[in-house]
């Protein structure tokens, strides 16, 4: 049960800290920029409204799972990861943090509300169906749900404090724009999620698996999640997934080092 606990909330928490690490490096240029946005006020604020949108979210859960002939959930979790990829690559785009900065700023809280509303969900699910028929009231169940939830908390802070200044010190002595890859990454991680939904609900052809790295690297083991986040990885991807990926990064690099969408998104053209 322990082991469990911490390999699904990583799986849910994760993807949360590692994005606010990486939106905070995509709209700051140094660290006392980051502590004016993060306040506890706007903390407080962002958590009730998450609150919210989760307890909506589950409380129809059932009633969603119902439309498109039983495939509601599969196509507004799908729906949202995708709109999380297109919000991030908004984001990688309009790289001005002066000029875009309001815009930046909008675009980061759908990002967000969406990832941290998704994710919450999820574990919500996870605890309210698995716990409440595997405990039954058991005392050591429920101790080992809350020490594997601190133990996944602290690992989920650390990678995101350590990728925090990782990223920060490669956009100082490398490239200026390391963190923005980073985002778009993990945007594309998100998109792979959303091929899989669809995929299980056939909207989507199912194909062959092109490798499987298990051997060297498993999904849900630390450095797994971590990559599978962070990146995108799968131990088995297909085709589509494949096709997807690489379609999904090249357009929005291309678009950033194509010289007339620099000029306009610069503000020399208009």
């Amino acid at each position: 049960m322990l082991i469990n606990t911490i390999i699904i909330f990583l799986q849910s928490a994760l993807p949360m800290f590692i994005v606010i690490a990486l939106l905070l490096l995509c709209l700051t240029e140094n660290l006392e920029s980051s502590k004016r946005i993060v306040t506890i006020k706007k903390i407080v604020a962002l958590n009730i409204l998450v609150i919210i949108l989760v307890l909506l979210l589950n409380y129809f859960m059932e009633e969603i799972s119902q439309l498109f002939d039983g495939k509601g959930t599969e196509f507004v979790f799908s729906a949202g990861f995708i709109l999380i990829y297109l919000c991030c690559a908004l984001v990688f785009l309009l790289g001005n943090k002066h000029l875009y900065s309001r815009a930046q700023k909008s675009l980061s809280l759908v990002i967000l509300l969406l990832v941290l509303t998704l994710n919450s969900s999820n574990f919500m699910l996870y605890l309210t169906s698995y716990w409440t028929q595997s405990l039954t009231g058991e005392y050591s169940g429920v101790e080992s749900l809350f020490v594997g939830i601190i133990l996944a908390v602290g690992i989920c802070i650390s990678a995101a404090i350590l990728l925090f200044f990782f990223l920060r010190y490669c956009d100082a002595s490398l490239h200026k724009k390391t963190s923005n890859y980073f985002l778009l990454f993990f945007a594309l991680a998100q998109l792979m999620q959303s091929i899989v939904l669809l995929q299980q609900v056939d909207v989507l052809p199912l194909s062959y698996s092109l490798w499987n790295s298990s051997n060297f690297i498993t999904e849900s083991s630390e450095i797994g999640q971590l990559l599978r986040v962070l990146i995108g990885y799968e131990t088995t991807p297909s085709l589509m997934q494949l096709i997807v990926y690489i379609c999904a990064f090249i357009i929005p690099v291309y678009l950033s080092t194509n010289r007339s969408f620099v000029r306009f998104t610069s503000g020399e053209a208009l």
